[in-house]
């Protein structure tokens, strides 16, 4: 351990030599110079330092020999060989300069710092650089125990090594190393806010007071001045609810003003659970909330019917404010309802406008009328194609409210009226509609067949007068039915048409003066077309027939023969004049424009379409375009609206299609009297006549593209007649698809236009005929 040593200033006078060795008497400065210990001296003020040439050669040897500034020399203890051939009073010497210069303490007593040293202590006077720091801490400071002495240092001159070369003796001693004089070091205040006044901190609190007031003030004047409309207007809006008032729909009704689709007033009945009690909260697990509930629960079971249990949960959600109770309840018995919750002073059961559409014929007219879904919105038939036009414009109601919800009598009001839609009287003869369902599904029932159509068509409009197919559903509950019943088979299914083609065959031909009634024919047994043969179901080889006899014998050997005199381009040309290939533009959903070969058909499929293979049509597509040869040869597109009238009732115009000729009046004349034939002796339609009326038709036997396979599989059966005869008025059109028991159109298809044309003719007294019937010749 290193022995404590006093400073050289606090030595006593029995220590003369260690005075003495302070200071070199020849490197001591003038009086003037030195400074008191208790004055610091600042860098400024130090005296340059000398030279080391003008520097005393004893204070040169007492510098360090690493000649580093401020960093202490290692203390290492010499050997006791060396310290034992040191003078006795040289080794006293030394040992005291250690104990000064290893000491923890200042000269002056001051307080050490962390590092071992002692600030505030002035540098040693004379050296000309800072002074240097001892880093040791102080012997016995930690420990408690007495610094062991430390052995004097030796001079640098007698260390080994430190002998010049080519000297014989040691060099001058090394004189003592002053020590460093340390100032006491003042102690510094704490920091700390100077509040210490009370002045001062009155000052601070009336500013900070001062800002709190000023950041209010500021706060109020946005709310009042700035942003005072926008917070008004929002809780205007919270006391505002706004009530949608929707538009009566449409009503769609028959030719003779029969009701087909209405719409009645009815509501649908909703809830607030927040607003049924407001001293209650909502939830289940609220008493109080479900005594209430169950109160009005109990006054909708009585009105509404159902059970208690089923209305509880929806009256008790605690995560909504609105629910359904029920839906298209009827305005009467909502009214008798709220006036029960008035008088038992049960609130939060509401109201919303949702009239009922309901359809009187139940089925009759389902697949052209169709039905609404859920959202009152038209959802198939001409409830669908023509939605916007029924459903009108919707309407508002914006009204103040109180906090239960109620509406508060003398508050802002505002109405916006509904639009209602337009209503529409539609071609359709209820009668004659529901005849032509009853006997198709009879007949469909019978021939066991898969499906029918039926459509009557006014051949000087082109007004549809029925519609029917089957199977169908009841536009009453259209959710009961298969899917694939929902649509309109007329409009929709596009076959081929079969032998009823050849009308329109014979009608292009006639037209284009290539052909009359008389041209005449042989028969052969078989007719070659591409890799093929064309045969008759009936062998008429070697017959010699007329044109009205190809007709009335359907043969299709016959009008092949006939047929190829008029070009593929030409044939083309004509059918599309009649409407093949393209949509009729009926107002009824989802039409199909069938199928018909371009004019770079194939020979053999010039062929085909002659007589109804090879192409495809709707029933809708073909009843327009026979109506049409028969009108005098003038097309009226077909059509199913009669009239329209607005909101007020006045007429609405309705968008109609053109009417353009496509054959000759003559042509039509000869083209009636050809189909008159069929129906008479020796036709294929014989069977089917009329009492008191001419008639005329034309049998269909077509054979039926099954599309699993891709190739022929059954048989589609048809009949299209026509009455009067000599002027044409009703056309009716049957056709039958896949039949098992019969096949032939005359059978299957035959009896149903006789029952509807019958009846037809008679519901619109039209005049029995008068003339005898024409006999055209068959053969030559």
């Amino acid at each position: 351990m290193t022995e404590r040593r006093p400073h050289p200033s606090r030595r006593s006078a029995a220590d003369p030599a260690a005075g003495r060795a302070r200071r070199p008497s020849s490197t001591r400065r003038p009086a003037s110079e030195r400074r008191s210990e208790a004055e610091p001296m600042s860098r400024r003020e130090r005296p340059a330092r000398p030279a080391a040439s003008e520097r005393p050669a004893s204070e040169r040897a007492s510098r360090p020999a690493s000649g580093r500034r401020g960093r202490p020399e290692p203390e290492t203890p010499p050997s006791p060989s060396r310290a034992s051939r040191r003078p006795a009073g040289e080794r006293a010497d030394r040992a005291g300069e250690g104990r000064t210069a290893s000491t923890g303490r200042g000269a002056s007593g001051g307080p050490r710092t962390p590092a071992g040293s002692t600030r505030g202590t002035a540098a040693p006077q004379g050296t000309g650089r800072a002074p240097r720091l001892s880093t040791r801490r102080p012997a016995g400071d930690s420990t408690g125990r007495a610094a062991a002495a430390r052995p004097p240092r030796r001079p640098t001159s007698e260390r080994p090594g430190s002998e010049r070369p080519g000297s014989a003796r040691p060099g001058p001693r090394r004189p003592p190393r002053p020590a460093v004089e340390r100032r006491a070091r003042v102690p510094r205040p704490p920091l700390r806010l100077p509040l210490g006044k009370s002045a001062l901190r009155i000052r601070v609190v009336m500013v900070a007071m001062a800002v709190l007031v000023s950041l209010c003030a500021g706060r109020l004047f946005q709310l009042q001045a700035l942003d005072s409309a926008a917070y008004a207007q929002s809780a205007a809006d919270k006391m505002q609810y706004t009530m949608p008032l929707y538009p009566s729909r449409g009503t769609i009704t028959d030719r003779n003003g029969l009701v087909l689709a209405r719409s009645e007033t009815a509501v649908d009945v909703t809830a607030d659970p927040m607003h049924t009690n407001p001293e209650c909260e909502p939830g289940e697990d609220d008493p109080c909330g479900i005594a209430v509930a169950r109160k009005v629960a109990e006054v909708l079971v009585t009105h509404l019917g159902g059970r208690v249990e089923e209305y509880l949960p929806e009256l008790t959600k605690a995560d909504t404010r609105f629910v359904y109770l029920a839906r298209e309840v009827p305005s009467a018995t909502y009214q008798r309802l709220a006036v029960e919750l008035q008088e038992r002073k049960l609130y939060g059961v509401f109201r919303e406008s949702n009239p009922i559409r309901s359809y009187p014929g139940g089925s009759v007219g389902a697949n052209v009328v169709g039905f609404v879904n859920g959202e009152n919105d038209g959802a198939a038939g001409f409830e669908y194609s023509m939605n916007a036009e029924l459903s009108g414009v919707e309407g508002s109601e914006v009204y103040e409210r109180d906090a239960q919800g109620n509406k508060i009598p003398l508050g802002t009001q505002e109405i916006t009226p509904a639009v209602n839609g337009t209503s529409y009287q539609l071609t359709l003869d209820s009668e004659l509609q529901w005849m032509a369902e009853r006997r198709l599904a009879q007949q469909v029932q019978k021939a066991k067949a898969e499906s029918g159509t039926a459509i009557m068509m006014n051949i000087k409009t082109g007004e549809v007068l029925a519609m029917a197919n089957y199977p169908s559903y009841d536009a009453s509950r259209p959710g009961a039915a298969d899917p694939d019943d929902l649509g309109n088979r007329a409009v929709t299914d596009a076959l081929e048409p079969g032998s009823v083609q050849k009308v329109l065959t014979f009608a292009a031909l006639l037209d284009a003066g290539l052909i009359t009634p008389d041209t005449k024919v042989t028969i052969p047994n078989r007719v070659r077309s591409g890799g093929d043969w064309i045969t008759d179901s009936t062998d008429y080889t070697g017959a010699r027939l007329t044109a009205t006899g190809v007709m009335a014998k359907s043969a299709n050997t016959g009008t092949v023969m006939l047929s190829r005199d008029m070009g593929k381009e030409e044939l083309t040309r004509y059918f599309r004049s009649f409407g093949l290939g393209a949509r009729t533009g009926i107002e009824l959903p989802g039409e199909s424009s069938g199928y018909l070969p371009g004019p770079d058909m194939e020979d053999y499929q010039r062929d085909q379409i002659s007589f109804g293979q090879g192409l495809s049509m709707t029933p809708v597509q073909y009843a327009a375009a026979v109506a049409g040869l028969l009108n005098g040869g003038v097309y009226n597109p077909p059509t199913i609206v009669a009239s329209a009238t607005d909101k007020d009732g006045e007429a609405v115009e309705v968008p109609r299609g053109e009417p353009r000729r496509v054959i000759s009046e003559e042509a039509s004349t000869q083209l009636a009297q050809m189909l008159e034939a069929v129906t008479g002796e020796g036709g294929t339609g014989s069977s089917v006549t009329l009492d008191s009326y001419r008639t005329g038709g034309k049998t269909a036997t077509a054979e039926r593209i099954d599309p699993d396979c891709g190739c022929y599989n059954g048989y589609t059966s048809g009949y299209m007649g026509f009455a009067p005869a000599e002027d044409p008025q009703i056309l009716t059109f049957v056709q039958v698809d896949k039949p098992v028991s019969g096949r032939y159109g005359v059978v299957v298809a035959g009896p149903v236009y006789k029952d509807l044309t019958q009846l037809a003719l008679q519901r619109y007294a039209i005049a029995p005929s008068t003339t005898a019937a024409y006999e055209g010749r068959l053969t030559w």
